[in-house]
């Protein structure tokens, strides 16, 4: 190829450089290289174009790795050594801030724990202080009753009709308690004051109701223990339908008293329920505060990121600020969170104990200590799971499950992270657990974030919630739904394996000690409890 053909006269320099290059590069190109660039002996004009092309297109490309018959100019080294060191520096950089990250994750699990460890005696300490209380208060009303009955007896013996009057006010439903009083052998106080002797406290018990045909453990009566003929007299002349009549009136007090107290219990059981209701309310209040904190975070973080990985020094410092801003704000949200969360739990605790019931295992689910959710969880040894047919909710308040799930092999999703819950994102994760048989673990931390959940499925396919939730998606391969052009061959219609699809589970992360009913009422509750701690 003729200088002439490639370059006009006059032109020096670094167009000159190029041409040599150029030059260069097209002898040692081969023949269908050089057929295929209109460069043939004899073709000058057909040359000149290809020429002229080729020094356009090499202009326009980053310089690239000189080849062995290349000889590179002065700036074109430059060029690579800029490169170069430019791509060590961001290396570096990146390499920098991996190691923070890594470091700031570790410092967050071991904060996390520390705080779980703290909120589980704390919240052990608060049960355990209304149930003592409780207890002591019923230990407290056995021991007075206790008293009083020891009193009756005793004056009923000693025949102090005075006292045993004084002591029968006191004491409600005066009737029923000289029929049920009863001390060592099931001797009643009519029992004992007949077996003293004591006409006027056996005149006083009759009246009050006491039935004179009673029995003691041995079989004996009143009557028969009797110590002084007038109180024998008394006893077989006493009109016995008084008494029945007494007992009657006795039978219907209690059960106007019975009938009372299940309307008390009612009553109760409302009140309860309404303040519950009032601190739900709050603690969804709270609970939305804490999303947009952590949402707010999330963003000031991926700003700050952004400028460090981009060397922008002076925007990372005020962005920094703003990071160290929206902690606080976050912290400020976690603590009236949590407190909320503390007086709805104690607030639903009463109510259980009002009810008698359990939230999670009325739900039809079980608790399991930490250390066994690798066969409760991903084994479903026993099938429960599998039996029960709702995808499993872990009830996680110390975060020790979700930690356990991170480092399995899932496809792991923080619903508090904007990035995990992008569509496409959260399809390829779902899509991938399924196409592998694995679990899709979406992580919502202490925020009740269910519902926005189901938005971002929908957001995903139409309708794709509850297909997920009612488990159609896995048959008659709707799954294939999610599958786009660009997923590549993997996701092939013959690259989904029925024995791997089974395998496939929703699993959903709570920290909230008591999740919403919709949730209990939707999944399959697996309430996570920590070790018992070494001594």
């Amino acid at each position: 190829m003729s200088s002439r053909s490639t370059i006009s006269p006059g032109k020096t320099g670094a167009k000159a450089r190029s041409k040599g290059a150029v030059q260069s590069l097209e002898a040692g190109a081969s023949p269908q290289r050089r057929q295929s660039t209109g460069v043939t002996q004899g073709g000058q004009s057909k040359g000149k174009a290809a020429a002229a092309k080729t020094r356009r297109n090499t202009s326009a490309k980053t310089v690239q790795p000189p080849k062995k018959n290349v000889e590179l100019t002065p700036e074109e080294l430059a060029a690579v050594t800029i490169q170069r060191a430019t791509r060590g520096l961001l290396a570096r950089r990146e390499r920098v801030w991996r190691q923070k990250e890594k470091q700031d994750y570790e410092d967050l699990m071991d904060r996390l724990e520390k705080e779980a460890f703290v909120a589980l005696v704390r919240r052990e300490q608060e049960e355990a202080e209304w149930k003592r209380k409780k207890e002591e208060d019923e230990r407290k009303g056995k021991k007075e009753e206790q008293v009083l009955r020891t009193r009756l007896l005793e004056a009923a013996f000693d025949g102090e009709a005075e006292e045993v009057l004084a002591i029968l006010k006191e004491m409600p439903m005066a009737t029923q308690q000289c029929q049920k009083q009863q001390g060592a052998f099931g001797r009643t106080p009519i029992y004992r004051a007949a077996f003293g002797g004591h006409l006027g406290a056996v005149q006083t018990l009759l009246q009050l109701g006491a039935d004179p045909r009673t029995h003691a453990d041995d079989g004996s009566t009143p009557e028969q223990v009797a110590s002084e003929e007038a109180v024998v007299a008394t006893l077989q002349n006493w009109d016995l339908s008084a008494t029945d009549s007494m007992l009657s009136k006795m039978k219907a007090e209690e059960q106007r008293r019975a009938e009372e107290e299940e309307k008390q219990n009612e009553a109760e059981t409302d009140r309860l329920k309404g303040e519950v209701d009032q601190l739900q309310k709050e603690h969804e209040r709270c609970q939305r505060e804490l999303q947009k904190a952590f949402v707010e975070l999330n963003k000031r973080i991926t700003e700050h990121d952004t400028c460090v990985r981009k060397g922008m020094e002076e925007q990372a410092k005020v962005t920094l600020l703003v990071v160290h801003e929206a902690e606080d704000v976050l912290a400020k949200a976690q603590i009236a969170a949590h407190e909320a969360a503390g007086k709805l739990s104690l607030a639903k605790l009463t109510l259980r104990e009002q009810s008698g019931g359990d939230a999670v295992l009325d739900s039809g689910g079980v608790r399991c200590p930490v250390r066994d959710l690798e066969e409760v969880l991903i084994k479903d040894v026993g099938g429960k799971i599998k039996q029960d047919g709702r995808w499993p909710l872990l009830v996680d308040t110390y975060g020790q499950a979700a930690t356990f799930l991170r480092y399995r092999d899932t496809n792991y999703l923080d619903a508090l992270h904007p990035g995990d819950m992008q569509p496409d994102k959260l399809r390829l994760a779902l899509l991938g657990a399924i196409r592998f048989g694995k679990p899709l673990v979406i992580n919502m931390m202490e925020v009740d974030l269910f519902e926005s959940v189901q938005n971002q499925l929908d957001q995903v396919n139409p309708g794709l919630s509850e297909q997920l939730m009612n488990k159609e998606l896995l048959q008659e391969e709707r799954y294939l739904s999610l599958v786009r052009s660009t997923d590549g061959p993997q996701y092939a219609r013959t690259e989904f394996m029925l024995d791997r699809i089974e395998k496939f589970s929703l699993v959903l992360v709570t920290k909230q000690r008591h999740p919403p009913d919709a949730l209990l009422t939707a999944f399959y509750p697996i309430h996570v409890m920590l070790p018992e701690p070494k001594i």
